[in-house]
């Protein structure tokens, strides 16, 4: 076993845009807006693809469900990768979503409970990101609003801020808002329940609403917390839910532990510098945007070092 690094899948969308070049990721004439990181999905229907395959060393080609046949649990899990890492670059308003909770899935088996978490990477002056319902709003006004631009004025509008993180649970209503530019760790799921799509306002084609899905599954809460960026050099567990937790490490130079906050794999997202990882005195240099698995059986001999300035996640499973 060693770190793990990934083909992505770039996922051309009409609301993308051209910063994940800048991400490590491959230039393309399209208007990319999202780079699948690390997927193990047996469908996805909004991607080129549902499984990346490993880039490099001596399983490279492999997916994650074939190298779980073939391993064992020494990689920290069975079957499926329990999660789905994303890079998602917004150059328009994403489309109003909702995703599918548990009581849905139970009644619809071929939906998939979609819990995600918003770690801004980027983000234009005056940028906002819409998570929930405004205090006071009504079933009755949203029944009314669902498929038109009044959707919009229900939401929470919230400042989209570098380095803020974000959490939606299933049933949250959101939309992530242009010049937004965030990597996304969720539940490994491609279910979305779309109610509004921005179609007048930006001149795209339409695409089918789900309305009827999205009132069988949505919540009328407002935001989950959030935690604000922090600039100062330090570590910090930004999100813990049943399905993942997520840290961030934001040091100035050398190495630093993993956190010990359950055995298991972890995946760590570089947002800026360099993260070196050292196992078996093989030195793994990961730029800005790149995206690494360590199996559970060698987590704890990985050792990272960063140059200074350099800001990575570290996510893991409870």
């Amino acid at each position: 076993m060693y770190p793990l690094t990934f083909v992505p899948i770039l996922s051309p969308k009409p609301w993308g845009g051209n910063r994940l070049s800048a991400y490590s990721k491959a230039p393309s004439p399209d208007s990319i807006g999202e780079s699948w990181e690390i997927a193990d999905l047996e469908n996805a229907p909004s991607a080129p693809a549902s499984e990346t395959r490993i880039a490099a060393g001596s399983h490279k080609g492999k997916t994650l469900s074939e190298l779980s046949d073939e391993l064992g649990d020494g990689l920290g899990w069975s079957g499926r990768f329990p999660l789905l890492i994303k890079l998602i670059d917004a150059a328009q308003n994403l489309s109003v979503q909702v995703h599918p909770d548990m009581a849905y899935v139970a009644e619809h088996p071929e939906a998939h409970v979609k819990t995600e978490s918003w770690y801004v990477m980027e983000a234009e002056p005056d940028s906002v990101m819409y998570i929930g319902f405004l205090p006071g709003v009504t079933p009755e006004e949203i029944d009314a609003a669902l498929g038109t631009v009044d959707i919009v004025d229900l939401l929470q509008p919230i400042p989209a801020r570098p380095g803020d993180i974000h959490h939606l649970p299933a049933g949250t209503i959101h939309a992530l808002g242009a010049g937004v530019l965030v990597a996304e760790v969720q539940t490994p799921s491609d279910t979305t329940f779309r109610v509004y799509d921005w179609t007048d306002e930006y001149g795209r084609a339409e695409r089918q609403l789900h309305i009827p899905e999205a009132i069988a599954t949505l919540s009328l809460s407002g935001p989950a917390p959030s935690q604000e960026a922090r600039l100062d050099f330090t570590t910090r567990l930004l999100i813990e839910t049943q399905h993942y937790w997520i840290a961030e490490h934001r040091l100035d130079d050398g190495e630093t532990p993993l956190l010990d906050l359950a055995p298991g794999f972890r995946v760590l997202l570089v947002v800026d510098g360099i993260l070196t990882l050292t196992h078996l005195d093989i030195s793994y240099a990961l730029k800005k945007g790149s995206t690494v698995l360590v199996p559970a059986a060698i987590a704890s001999e990985v050792i990272p070092s960063v140059e200074p300035g350099t800001v990575f996640l570290e996510i893991g499973l409870p």
